[in-house]
């Protein structure tokens, strides 16, 4: 269950911040350096940490990107399953999309690699199981799609305005599923961070199996250039879960 739970959690964090209606800026709120930690609870108890860190520039699949680093792990001392995953997506700011994503997984000692690469309508994927040979995988999407961190850092370059709905595709290392989201309200929320104002925004999708969720995902984006996720809220089927930041170090405006 903890395994299980922290996988949603975390997926959760990155994936709703890729939702949005939303006229587009002419740059983005974020630049390297910049990191946002969440504490994960699961029915109520201190489980994991989520963090995102903005790295440096680099040069990725012809593109000059912006790697995303998303970390979760177990923090509980009595979890029965140890996790420790990592996945880098790499942000094309200029384009505001995702060129690709790698997934590094540590779950109970047990170990897998994951590597994907986007193009308009395909995704080419490059798959490693500790101890088995690596294989090559294809897939069809949507123009559009993008990894969930892309996603999420694609939204932060937008306009939020209460009442707007939009759909996009997103690909969670399998298959691709449409994510919607509707931005509901604007209101005060208390956090580690103090008092912020905070846009509420709804979130549905058709995620199936462990990643399945018993109504919508709520998140909370502070109404202000930075538009940073503060808040998750999610019911799963073993139960409530949430996120919250607990840190915040701003990065460089400077691209």
């Amino acid at each position: 269950m903890m395994r299980t739970m922290l996988q949603r959690l975390l997926l959760a964090v990155t994936m709703v911040m890729g939702t949005g209606a939303l006229a587009l800026t002419n740059a983005v709120p974020f630049g390297p350096g910049e990191q946002a930690t969440y504490e994960v609870s699961f029915l109520g108890v201190p489980s994991g940490i989520a963090q995102i860190t903005v790295g440096l520039r680099t040069d990725q699949y012809g593109a000059r990107v912006l790697p995303l680093v998303c970390v979760g792990q177990t923090t509980s001392v009595a979890s029965v399953f140890q996790i420790k995953d990592r996945f880098v997506s790499y942000f094309d700011p200029a384009a505001k999309r995702s060129v690709g994503v790698d997934y590094f997984i540590d779950e109970n000692q047990k170990r897998r690699r994951e590597k994907f690469r986007f193009e308009e309508q395909k995704v080419f994927a490059n798959k490693k199981k500790e101890g088995q040979a690596p294989y090559d995988a294809e897939y069809d999407v949507p123009s559009g799609t993008m990894d969930l961190a892309a996603a999420a850092f694609w939204l932060r370059a937008r306009d939020i305005t209460v009442g707007e709905v939009h759909e996009m595709p997103v690909f969670t290392g399998a298959r691709w599923y449409p994510l919607r989201a509707t931005v509901e309200a604007k209101e005060t929320l208390s956090t580690k961070l103090g008092q912020l104002p905070a846009w509420r925004v709804s979130i549905t999708t058709d995620f199936q199996g462990s990643a399945a969720t018993k109504g919508n995902i709520l998140v909370w984006y502070t109404a202000d250039e930075k538009k940073l996720p503060v808040r998750v809220s999610a019911e799963f089927v073993v139960g409530h879960a949430t996120a919250d930041i607990v840190q915040y170090l701003p990065g460089s405006s400077s691209l």
